[in-house]
């Protein structure tokens, strides 16, 4: 039994924290589905978000609830389009900053609006320009809020073969925690914390108070879906995950009870939520190899270079490779996959989709010939060790 000390000690030491506002915090819920600013809720949070500032940390906002916001300002019921969830996220991003600047003023706060993509962390340039905006925003003690951008890109709302949108805020949260050195992952949703199976359909239902290893995850049954939101208990989960393999603690909690970030700011008798523990911490540069929001395409390996990858610590080499998936270029991150479908892990690539498709099954010798080269090729590797991120490795 770990100690309420030893709980609240990441939470109250915390000096960059990363706060993760789902759907159902930031909105009431109405009878015809769409819903309204939850003012006196959000009131709460953006004043104890601005005592974690004055106590010297650093908070960075995910916000869901702007295509809720929108639904309801321009009375869309029922099922809607894409293009109506694209249209509905222009409007309600304009009114979820519009309540959020005036809360934060509030408390003499300024905020930031900073609407992302898929491509802002698949692309290493884009995520180094996102990250140095972000470390200047924080530098001059302002409120980052940041959603994804709904409006023009519609991986985010719906899933591609390749090159995969966040899915969810909670996935875009661990990202900017992982890639931003946060300290602690807070995620704020309308049940407080894990359980052992759904607590709105089975009364058995156990809190689960920490997470110390991911073997504990398989045993517990995180299906179910938000009614307003696109994420579930599996994508807190899967969130929660990326953070703890980049080094950083999650803390999985109500935010419709008062005073949700209490644990945060002062000692509590108990923890209420639940208390994810990190695993490992990457460099900078695996972290976006490895935890990237998307990924171009895939290479399949047999069992024997599956093996090699992930007990010798080896590069990947075309040899082991079976099969390739999509259509990327070289110095893109793509996934590897094993027969089953498995993901072993992700690496940055030395060739293309087209190159990988000549040279699958090739020894080193052979690889220039197979791509009608006179000369030998300098790299034998598809991915290089050093550029190759084995998730097993990291307990994850």
């Amino acid at each position: 039994m770990v100690s309420t000390m030893i709980l609240t000690e990441p939470l109250l030491g915390a000096k960059r924290i990363v706060i993760k506002l789902g759907t159902q915090v930031v909105i009431e819920l109405a009878e015809n589905g769409a819903g309204r600013f939850a003012s006196e809720r959000l009131a709460c949070l953006t004043r104890q978000c601005a005592e974690l500032m004055q106590a010297g940390k650093e908070v960075i906002l995910v916000s869901s609830g702007a295509i809720g916001l929108g639904r309801q300002a321009l009375q869309l019921h029922g099922p809607i389009s894409l293009n109506e969830k694209q249209a509905c996220a222009a409007v309600g991003q304009n009114l979820l900053m519009d309540a959020y600047r005036e809360l934060f003023r509030q408390s003499g706060l300024i905020t930031a609006q900073v609407l992302l993509t898929a491509m802002d962390f698949a692309d290493r340039k884009h995520y180094l320009n996102l990250r140095q905006t972000l470390e200047t925003l924080l530098k001059l003690k302002t409120i980052p809020i940041i959603n994804e951008n709904d409006t023009t890109s519609t991986m985010e709302l719906q899933e591609e073969s390749y090159t995969k949108g966040f899915g969810d805020n909670d996935m875009l949260s661990a990202l900017v925690a992982s890639k931003l050195d946060a300290d602690l992952l807070v995620i704020l949703t309308n049940v407080d914390g894990i359980y052992t199976d759904n607590p709105f359909t089975n009364p058995n239902a156990r809190r689960v108070s920490t997470i110390e290893n991911f073997q504990e995850i398989q045993r517990i049954d995180a299906s179910g879906q938000s009614q307003l939101g696109r994420g579930g208990m599996s994508s807190k989960l899967e969130a929660a995950r990326i953070a703890a393999i980049s080094g950083v603690y999650t803390y999985i909690a109500s935010g419709v009870n008062p005073e949700p970030l209490r644990p945060l700011l002062r000692e509590v008798p108990e923890l209420p939520g639940t208390l994810v523990f990190p695993q490992a911490s990457l460099s900078g540069k695996k972290r976006w190899i490895g935890m990237a929001s998307g990924y171009y395409g895939v290479v399949v390996v047999n069992e024997c270079a599956r093996q090699a990858l992930v007990k010798n610590h080896v590069s990947l080499l075309p040899v082991g490779v079976v099969a390739v998936q999509g259509d990327f270029t070289a110095q893109q991150v793509i996934s590897i996959q094993d027969e089953r479908g498995m993901e072993i892990g992700r690496g940055l690539t030395w060739f293309s989709s087209d190159e990988i498709d000549k040279i699958k099954g090739v020894h080193g010798e052979k690889i220039a010939e197979c791509l009608g080269l006179t000369a030998n090729l300098d790299r034998h590797e598809i991915i290089h060790r050093d550029n190759l991120v084995i998730f097993e490795e990291y307990g994850v």
